[in-house]
């Protein structure tokens, strides 16, 4: 059985450890503000444009009513990636979103994601949405 101080030691270097992952886990974080340690890139858009946490994005722009920009790293190559979009809440029901790595609406193929919004019965409409890009 431990004795009572190496059971303190034991319980003190868990509890440094644990506060020594917790502070490290901020620091991982993009400046976004998003912790995705699997995921090259995310973000979390709102339907106007405005970005409320990522990782990897470096911008989103809104080019027109339920179209989007989405601006990757550097070191990422956006023409070779699979990006899926979502919608989020709040939205709507009949939200439709369809995304495009290869395309040149956005500018630069190789940077950019274009995500277009709107709504299953036809049109363009700005809708929340989140990204991710493996």
């Amino acid at each position: 059985m431990p004795s009572a101080a190496s059971t303190t030691v034991i319980a003190t270097s868990a509890l440094v450890a644990g506060v020594a992952l917790a502070a490290a886990i901020p620091a991982l974080a993009a400046i976004g503000g998003a912790y995705t340690p699997e995921t090259r890139a995310a973000a979390m858009v709102n339907a106007d444009g405005t970005v409320v946490r990522s990782t990897g994005v470096t911008n989103v722009r809104k080019i027109g009513t339920g179209e989007y920009c989405i601006e990757l790293d550097s070191d990422i190559n956006a023409a070779k990636t699979v990006p899926v979009a979502t919608p989020r809440s709040p939205s709507i029901w009949e939200a439709a979103l369809f995304i495009d790595n290869n395309t040149s609406r956005c500018g630069d193929t190789a940077r950019n994601i274009y995500v277009a919004t709107g709504k299953t019965t036809g049109g363009y409409y700005d809708v929340p949405f989140n990204v991710t890009v493996d």
